[in-house]
């Protein structure tokens, strides 16, 4: 009896680490949530209107400059992952991709991505 606890209990463990949400979960390149170009700005005034969004109703739980990721965490559980390529200082364009999942979802990246991120990305950023 002892020996069957012990697997239910493991299994029990094992089920519900598989349904947490972890920003490690949010990487680029997967084909997911939303992606836009923005041209005629340098990457620092990118970085700095992202990392401004990023911290919009969020807590920024990670910031890498040089690779162009900011993470955050909504107090509803839900991650929130905002990508700039390249990140070179002067590029002609750079491509910008948010998107998010929802606490306790499969391990699919959801779809519905965060749109007021976005918004307020391109209102910092300005003309």
């Amino acid at each position: 009896m002892r020996a069957w606890m012990g697997v239910v209990l493991t299994s029990v463990v094992w089920a519900l680490a598989g349904c947490a949400n972890s920003v490690d979960d949010l990487q680029p390149g997967q084909g997911r949530g939303k992606s836009f170009v923005v041209s005629g700005k340098a990457y620092d005034q990118i970085w700095q209107a992202a990392l401004g969004a990023m911290a919009q109703d969020m807590t920024v739980v990670e910031q890498h400059k040089p690779s162009g990721v900011i993470k955050s965490r909504v107090d509803t559980g839900k991650v929130v992952g905002f990508f700039i390529a390249p990140t070179t200082p002067q590029a002609p364009s750079y491509t910008i991709t948010v998107m998010s999942r929802k606490p306790m979802e499969s391990r699919y990246i959801d779809r519905d991505w965060e749109p007021t991120v976005a918004e307020d990305f391109l209102r910092r950023l300005g003309p």
